[in-house]
């Protein structure tokens, strides 16, 4: 068990006792000092989330929508343990989730191959240490889960597609054979045939490896496509959440109605 607490009085635990879920989320509040003031000790801070509960339960993909600066990347940041100054619990039982980014090229080092960016998260595994061999067939495996060939483990980013990219940083996220990870935007940077294949490589994932996922979107055309629940975020807040069909069907907050019409939805 790793547990983290912070000045502010958050608990962030790792290998938590939260049978049946992925990941907890009880009474998180979330703050940040003006850039400005970073390096000042103290100095006022702003309120980003406010009183946020959520549950993933084991092999379970959770939708998360708002509109942009309603606090889903802080609360992504707070999940993966970036952000500090908070109160509330963060409880994983697993170690700290990786992510997918919406822009691939932006998340992988570009001065990096792609054979070495696959390896570093065995090489940086703190739980247990991989002998050469075993990343090798480890990196083998994962690249065909994710339909990486061979052939591209030489190649740099810059010279993969929109498409190659994401399976690469899909790879790099499942690599320590993780119980939950965060997509942040995964498909919304690509077109909509590259869209539907990386959808459907992540929910084989989701179903092969029993994957929970954090799936972070603006559209609700591709949270209804793949999530089992949606929680529904405005100004740091939690407004409602609910299985897809239920939210989807019987939305009970104006802004989820307005998010919903403004999809084409319902």
């Amino acid at each position: 068990m790793t547990r983290t607490t912070v000045a502010m009085g958050g608990v962030y635990e790792t290998h938590a006792d939260i049978s049946g879920s992925a990941l907890e989320v009880r009474g998180l509040n979330v703050f940040y000092r003006e850039r400005a003031r970073v390096l000042q000790k103290g100095g006022p801070l702003t309120q980003v989330l406010r009183d946020v509960s959520f549950c993933v339960g084991d092999g379970e993909i959770l939708g998360l929508c708002g509109e942009s600066g309603c606090g889903k990347s802080t609360l992504s940041k707070a999940i993966c343990g970036i952000v500090r100054e908070f109160d509330g619990q963060i409880l994983l039982a697993d170690e700290r989730p990786l992510m997918v980014f919406q822009d691939p090229y932006g998340s992988l080092n570009p001065a990096k191959r792609v054979g070495w960016l696959l390896e570093e998260p065995l090489r940086t595994d703190r739980t247990r240490t991989w002998t050469v061999d075993q990343r090798q067939a480890r990196i083998r495996e994962v690249a065909e889960q994710v339909e990486v060939g061979e052939e591209l483990f030489d190649r740099y980013p810059a010279e993969l597609s929109g498409g190659q990219r994401q399976r690469v940083a899909i790879a790099c996220a499942i690599m320590r054979k993780p119980r939950f990870i965060i997509a942040d935007e995964p498909v919304s940077a690509l077109d909509v045939t590259i869209q539907k294949q990386v959808l459907e490589l992540l929910r084989s994932l989701h179903k092969s490896m029993g994957l929970s996922m954090l799936f972070i979107s603006h559209d609700l055309r591709v949270v209804y496509q793949i999530c089992d629940r949606v929680m529904i975020m405005q100004k740091g807040r939690v407004l409602e959440q609910g299985t897809v069909r239920d939210v989807y069907r019987n939305p009970t907050h104006e802004y989820t109605r307005t998010l919903l019409a403004a999809a084409g939805i319902g």
